[in-house]
């Protein structure tokens, strides 16, 4: 009896051994980390996927620039963690399912309790996922910004165009009225209306000023908008930090004092905006790390130059510097030091994933005390012609033309007359329509300057009918822009044959561009 017995517990464990190592087998078939464990805690049975997770969970992250990882205080591992959360599951009889952040790693937990009084835990690496998704989203937040900024950078380039018209207008009647009352003995005599005079033309040149301001600031955010730009195209790193600096500009000047040596000469095949969010981030960190009470005191100190084949660019502030324990952590997604006003920790893991996509490398290095350094370096675009500087003609040789205005406002078509009218004969129509059936009697013009985007034909809708009818006119056109923010304008632009001028412009840029035109060069 009791041989038999023995015989049937044998048979029954070993059964039951086979159950175990075929529910062992099945665990190690998923790639996610499944554990099995006692109202106790204890892990029961764990597959190898769970296994290599949870050790790597608790695997220190690697130093960044030679920055020593402090010995680590003594913390409950995360199969702790997970037992924890195991045992409130089993005494509550409740499905237990979060998104554990742990050290720099972020898991999907999911708990349930089974028969027996244990549980089943499921759990998952979701960093990499959850980082993509952010990226996604910044992604189209930054899009959504971009077609935004291009829309108020067009908004202000209009209004700002015909200002900036109006002004030199008034500055070339106020120099030809103080020419002309110079020869009246009365005015001579009369000091009163000669200050008067005086600082009427104060008023205009100081007005002109701050117009040319506003064009620089329109210029760098149609810019820094152009979110989708070719990441092969070529672009000059000076220009992007000078944008980065534009934009930047009222949140530095009461933080620091800005030192700039922009000494690179090559170019670089990256996208110019992706350069311009990547300094922006750069000189903003910087910005941060450095006291408000300062100003004066502190520094900001931005660098570039050429070497060995690669432009190097340099942000570098005297702030306290980067504490050895977060220095390993400062490219990891969502860790900043920051309020969550100022800083969400995305900023530098964006940063070296543009840089590292234009075969680049971001690095960072600090001493506490003494400020951190923080290197964009990038493949220089080595081969590549500089840019040769159009020699501009004299503005005393240009000859009189007949010049077609053609925009949808009104008020910048006037602008265009006064500006003009001392150097060309100019006439002007309101739309593309109006244009077309003019050119269906009269084409006698030298030069045609025609706004980009009408609402309702377009200046490249115009441009294609003009050159399907009349070839000879549609070379003769400069189109006038504030800002391609389409993507068929952004094709048409880059046409080499194409001339365009960016509002708002000054007079001597566009009789510049205007004898260019005339002559058939290149614009």
């Amino acid at each position: 009896m009791v041989v038999e017995h023995k015989g049937k517990l044998e048979e029954l464990a070993g059964e039951l051994r086979i159950e175990r190592d075929a529910l062992r087998e099945t665990f190690d078939l998923f790639q996610d980390g499944l554990l099995l464990l006692d109202a106790g805690g204890v892990v029961l049975i764990e597959n190898s996927a769970g296994e290599r997770l949870l050790d790597q969970a608790d695997t220190p992250p690697p130093s960044v620039s030679g920055a020593v990882l402090p010995k680590p205080a003594a913390r409950t591992n995360l199969r702790d963690t997970l037992a924890d959360f195991a045992r409130d599951a089993i005494r509550q009889g409740m499905a237990f399912h979060r998104v554990l952040a742990w050290k720099s790693r972020q898991f999907d937990v999911r708990i349930n309790p089974a028969a027996g009084g244990r549980a089943l835990v499921c759990v998952r690496d979701v960093t990499e996922e959850r980082d993509r998704e952010l990226r996604r989203l910044q992604s189209e937040k930054l899009a959504s910004i971009g077609m935004l900024a291009a829309g108020v950078a067009h908004e202000i380039n209009n209004p700002a165009s015909f200002v900036l018209a109006n002004i030199d207008a008034l500055a070339s009647v106020l120099r030809r009225l103080d020419d002309t009352l110079r020869n009246d003995k009365v005015y001579a005599k009369n000091g009163g209306l000669a200050n008067i005079l005086f600082d009427a033309m104060t008023v205009v040149q100081e007005s002109k000023e701050g117009m040319a301001r506003i064009h620089r600031i329109a210029r760098d955010l149609r810019s820094f908008s152009r979110v989708d730009d070719d990441a092969n195209a070529l672009s000059d790193v000076n220009a992007a930090v000078d944008s980065a600096l534009t934009m930047l500009r009222s949140e530095l000047r009461y933080r620091a004092v800005v030192e700039k040596s922009l000494r690179s000469t090559h170019l670089v095949r990256a996208s110019a905006a992706r350069l311009g969010q990547v300094f922006l981030n750069l000189l903003l960190n910087a910005a941060h790390a450095l006291a408000e009470l300062h100003p004066r005191r502190n520094r900001l100190y931005i660098r570039s130059r050429d070497e060995d084949g690669h432009v190097v660019v340099e942000v570098e502030d005297n702030g306290p510097g980067i504490s050895p324990e977060n220095m390993p952590r400062i490219f990891e997604s969502f860790f900043t030091t920051k309020p969550p006003e100022l800083g969400t920790g995305l900023g530098l893991p964006i940063s070296r994933d543009i840089v590292r996509r234009s075969g680049g490398e971001l690095t960072a290095e600090s001493e506490p005390g003494r400020g951190a350094v923080f290197r964009v370096r990038l493949p220089a675009a080595l081969g590549i012609a500089p840019v040769k500087t159009r020699s501009a003609p004299s503005l005393q040789a240009i000859q009189r033309r007949r010049i077609l205005a053609i925009d949808d406002e009104a008020l910048l078509l006037k602008a265009f007359q006064r500006m003009l009218v001392s150097h060309h004969d100019i006439e002007t129509k309101l739309g593309a329509r109006e244009a077309l059936r003019c050119f269906g009697e009269d084409r006698r013009f030298d030069v045609v300057l025609c706004d980009l985007q009408m609402p309702d034909m377009s200046g490249v809708e115009l441009h294609a009918v003009v050159k399907q009818q009349w070839p000879d006119l549609a070379r003769r056109f400069i189109f006038i822009t504030g800002g391609a923010f389409s993507s068929e304008a952004r094709r048409f632009l880059e046409d080499s044959s194409i001339a365009c001028i960016n509002k708002p412009f000054q007079l001597h840029e566009l009789l510049e561009l205007i004898e260019t035109r005339v002559a058939g060069g290149e614009a």
